[in-house]
C-alpha cells in the first residue's frame, strides 16, 4: 500500500512539470559581477568621472579651486592609462605646475578602491592657514584692468589679496611698481602712500598668481580719520576756474599750495602731512601738487629724480598741449619763474631724472609769459625798441614783483 502511493504522488509531480506548469510564470537568474549605479548628478556628491589623465588633473584643479578639502573621483571603466601612476603624476603636475595649487595647498593625499569595474579615488587636500583661502583669490584671464583691482583694494584700505591671472608679463617688482603708480595719479585714495610688498609665483605658460601686502603705517581708524579730514577740504571754494586755461589752473594749485604748505626738508612725505598739517618734504609737496591739479582736471605726474646731486622729487604737468616741469618747493619759496612750467633743459641744469620714463618737456610757455599775459609785468624794451627776451628779464621782472610786494606791505603797516 504505501509503494502504491509512492508511485502515485512520482505520477502526479511528473504531470505538473510536463503540462500543468505553464499556468504559473517562469523565472530566470542571471549571476554576473555586481555594478554599483553611479548618479548622474556626480558633483552634487562631491564626485567626479574621469577617462584619461588630462580630465584627471582638471578635476583636481577644479577641486582645489573650489576650496574643497575632500572628494571622490571615479575612474571610469575604460580609463585610458594605468591609474596608480597617472594619480601620482596628476597630484605632481598640479603641485608644481599651477600657480594657485601651489599658493595654497599643503598637501594631496588619496586612497585608491578597486570596485569591481572601476576605481574610485577618495581624494584629501590641505591648505595653507598662512595665506589666502583659494576662493577669495580674484581671478583674471589678463593683467589689463589691474589699476582698477588696486583702486578699490586701496579705496577699502585691503591688507592682503591675491590674484591668479592665466595670461601676465608682470614680475613681483613690475607689480610693485604698478601699484605704486596707480597711488602716485590719486593719492586722496590713502592719506599715506602705503608701503607694497608682492610675492609671484609661477604656473605653467604665462599664468601668475600675485600675494599683494599693503601696510598703511596705521590701524584702519586713524586712516579712515585722516581721510576724512582730507575729503573735507574744498581748496578752490570761491574761485572761478572753470573759464581758466591749464595753465592759469596749474598756476592757481601752485600759489594755493604755496600758501598752506610749508617745505620741510626732514618733514613727512605723505599727502595729510602736507594739506592737512601744513609741512611736507619735496615727496609730500609733489603728492599734495597732484592731487590740487586732479582736482582741476589736470595731467599731473611726479618725477623721482636727483635735485642737486641729492635725491628728490616734483612735477611734470601737461598744459596747452605741452609738457613742463613744475617744483612745488621751490614756488613755496616765492619763486615761481625758477618752479613753475619748466622745459627740459631748465630744469636739467640742476636736476637728474630717467627722461625715457617721463614726457619730454618742450612747452614755450612759462611763468613769465603768464604774468605778462595777465598784465602783472610789463616786458621791458630793449635798445631796438622791441621787448627783451622772456629768458633775460624774468628773473629782474621777480625781483621787480617782490619789491613793489615789500613795498605795499610797509605802507600798509
Amino acid at each position: 500500500m504505501k509503494r502504491a502511493c509512492a508511485v502515485l504522488l512520482c505520477l502526479t509531480a511528473l504531470l505538473c512539470l510536463s503540462g500543468c506548469g505553464s499556468m504559473f510564470p517562469k523565472e530566470y537568474v542571471v549571476v554576473g559581477d555586481y555594478t554599483p549605479v553611479i548618479p548622474a548628478d556626480d558633483a552634487e556628491e562631491g564626485r567626479v568621472t574621469v577617462s584619461d589623465l588630462p580630465q584627471l588633473r582638471r578635476a583636481l584643479l577644479e577641486m582645489v579651486s573650489a576650496g574643497e578639502q575632500e572628494s571622490s573621483i571615479i575612474f571610469d571603466a575604460d580609463y585610458e592609462g594605468e591609474i596608480s601612476e597617472d594619480m601620482a603624476s596628476a597630484c605632481w603636475q598640479v603641485r608644481t605646475q599651477d600657480a594657485l595649487c601651489a599658493y595654497c595647498v599643503e598637501n594631496i593625499s588619496y586612497d585608491l578602491t578597486k570596485i569591481v569595474n572601476h576605481t574610485e579615488a577618495k581624494m584629501t587636500v590641505r591648505y595653507s592657514d598662512a595665506v589666502c583661502s583659494p576662493t577669495d583669490v580674484q581671478r583674471r584671464t589678463y593683467s589689463s584692468g589691474m589699476d582698477e583691482l588696486i583702486r578699490e583694494m586701496l579705496t577699502k584700505g585691503s591688507t592682503r589679496e591675491a590674484v591668479l591671472i592665466n595670461q601676465s608679463y608682470y614680475s613681483s617688482e613690475g607689480m610693485e611698481e604698478l601699484i605704486a603708480d596707480v597711488y602716485r595719479t590719486d593719492p586722496i585714495l590713502s592719506p599715506q602712500a602705503p608701503s607694497i610688498s608682492v610675492m609671484m609665483l609661477s604656473g605653467s605658460g604665462t599664468q601668475r598668481l600675485y600675494e599683494i601686502d599693503l601696510d598703511y603705517g596705521m590701524n584702519e581708524q586713524e586712516r579712515q580719520r585722516r581721510l576724512e579730514a582730507l575729503q573735507a577740504l574744498e581748496p578752490f571754494a570761491g574761485m572761478e576756474l572753470e573759464a581758466a586755461d591749464e595753465a592759469h589752473r596749474a598756476l592757481a594749485a601752485a600759489e594755493w599750495l604755496s600758501a598752506h604748505c610749508r617745505y620741510a626738508p626732514d618733514g613727512n612725505g605723505d599727502l595729510y602731512s602736507a594739506l592737512i598739517e601744513g609741512a611736507a618734504n619735496d615727496e609730500g609737496m609733489a603728492y599734495a601738487y597732484v592731487y590740487l591739479c586732479r582736482l582741476l582736471n589736470l595731467d599731473c605726474r611726479m618725477v623721482y629724480g636727483q635735485k642737486n646731486w641729492e635725491d628728490g622729487c616734483w612735477n611734470i604737468i601737461s598744459a596747452e598741449g605741452s609738457y613742463y616741469h613744475v617744483d612745488p618747493t621751490v614756488c613755496a619759496a616765492g619763486d615761481y619763474n625758477g618752479g613753475f612750467l619748466l622745459r627740459d633743459e631748465v630744469m636739467w641744469e640742476n636736476c637728474r631724472w630717467d627722461v625715457s620714463a617721463y614726457p619730454a618737456c618742450t612747452g614755450e610757455l612759462s611763468w613769465y609769459t603768464l604774468a605778462v599775459q595777465d598784465g602783472l609785468i610789463e616786458p621791458p624794451p630793449d635798445e631796438s625798441g622791441g621787448e627783451i627776451p622772456a629768458e633775460e628779464s624774468a628773473q629782474e621782472a621777480v625781483v621787480e614783483i617782490e619789491e613793489e610786494s615789500e613795498a605795499e606791505t610797509a605802507e600798509e603797516s
